[in-house]
């Protein structure tokens, strides 16, 4: 897995975990400081555990699934003839579902492999 800087400018900016917005709290991967986003915070020593986030991440694809599930029900399965909105609904859903399963195979210390 490559990182990408969790700041620009001295200023948080990407989860180091999940992608989402940093907060001023890191895990001080190398040079970087490994920003943080609050939810991924609260798990900051369960996360300094992870030695390779691949695993997890590819686990907690399910997760977004699982979560866009329900529009996708709603909507339709043709995307093509969603609005703009109901897109951006989407790939909000599935973002924030990965991101919350991520989170929840790292609480639980499980290796997903």
């Amino acid at each position: 897995m490559t990182f990408t800087p969790t700041h620009v400018d001295n200023t948080p900016a990407v989860c180091r975990c999940c992608g989402r917005h940093a907060t001023g709290i890191g895990i001080g991967i190398n040079k970087d400081p490994g920003y943080l986003c609050g939810e991924c915070i609260l798990l900051v020593e369960e996360i300094k555990r992870v030695r390779r986030m691949d695993p997890y991440e590819l686990a907690a694809r399910a997760g977004g699934m699982d979560a866009a599930a329900g529009l996708v029900e709603e909507f339709g399965s043709d995307l093509s003839e969603w609005t703009e909105e109901q897109v951006l609904m989407f790939c909000g859903a599935v973002w924030q579902g990965c991101a919350d399963r991520l989170r929840e195979l790292i609480r639980k210390g499980d290796i997903p492999f």
